[in-house]
């Protein structure tokens, strides 16, 4: 008899990305011209879940939407991936929306997130699919909303028996009773930096980061370093998985979200925390091939095809 996968619920925004692809930084009063544009789904929410869902896993999307033409647009991209959105619409406030500037030289990228009526996402929206939500199922979010919204539904989440995953991202500040309800965290660089105030200039450094963030209270910790790959702390130890490359970097706008989907997919399989590590930073690595953020997030086929050609 084969188990069957965990369910994952992914809390947070969805958002309209309206990308750029410059040649150089804007500079203030300064007007370029963008060599190609695109526009596609985005908010780390709605891509965490699209990735985990098109990795194979069973999952649910609980955000917020204005009653606007890109609410309907949201929900074609969500039925085209077979995922199950909960979603509330707001009379009085638009779909979330991100303008981002990626660099055509190194695929980096710049960020302005509005998130729109996603903003007043609540415990309410938690609510309408608690009784759905069963001991041992995944629970995702990240820190677009706001951060009493996101500390209730970790709570609740984890009261329920289930494994909470944080994505503290943008960083905002974190109540430090907070870090009891993470089971897993996933800062990347930066925002590791910002919790622990520890430069992350060489390995010591991150070892040193992952146990101060050990000692706030989070079960296991997972430090994503971009080009690098990521450290993380499964209980016993701290290792380090390299990233995969498959090719040319054309745009790394949201292989983060790509990453921490690939993670609550990896863990609804039965994967135990470095298979699931090793797995997402695979498909994080193949991500980075395309542009767009939900867009990019590879298939489990196609994620299968690309480590087997290596």
């Amino acid at each position: 008899m084969t188990q069957k996968n965990k369910h994952i619920f992914v809390f947070g925004i969805f958002a309209v990305d309206l990308s750029f692809y410059v040649d150089k930084k804007v500079k203030p009063g300064e007007t370029i011209i963008a060599k190609s544009s695109n526009i596609g789904p985005g908010g780390k929410a709605s891509n965490q879940a699209i990735s985990a869902r098109k990795l194979g896993a069973p999952t649910t999307l609980i955000t917020r939407l204005g009653n606007d033409n890109f609410n309907r647009y949201a929900n074609d991209i969500w039925r085209k991936e077979k995922l199950f959105a909960s979603t509330k619409i707001d009379k009085n406030s638009p779909t979330g929306m991100a303008g981002i500037f990626i660099d055509n030289k190194t695929g980096e990228n710049s960020v302005i997130v509005d998130p729109g009526a996603s903003a007043q996402l609540s415990i309410d929206d938690f609510y309408l699919q608690k009784s759905k939500m069963k001991k041992g199922d995944i629970f995702l979010t990240q820190f677009e909303q706001s951060s009493d919204t996101t500390f209730a539904v970790l709570k609740e989440a984890r009261e329920l028996g289930m494994i909470t995953i944080f994505n503290p991202a943008p960083f905002g500040k974190i109540s430090r009773k907070a870090y009891q309800f993470c089971e897993i965290i996933t800062p990347n660089e930066t925002e590791a930096e910002q919790i622990t105030n520890i430069s992350l200039k060489g390995k010591r450094d991150v070892e040193r980061a992952v146990n101060k963030i050990r000692d706030l209270g989070v079960e296991k910790v997972i430090i994503t370093l971009g080009k690098k790959g990521a450290a993380f702390f499964d209980g016993e130890k701290i290792s380090f998985c390299p990233s995969k490359k498959f090719g040319k970097v054309i745009d790394t706008t949201g292989a983060g979200d790509c990453f921490n989907g690939a993670l609550a997919s990896a863990l609804s399989f039965g994967k135990d925390l470095r298979q699931s590590v090793e797995f997402s930073c695979a498909a994080a690595g193949l991500s980075v091939l395309k542009k767009g953020t939900a867009q990019s997030s590879p298939t489990r086929v196609e994620l299968n095809k690309a480590l087997k050609a290596t």
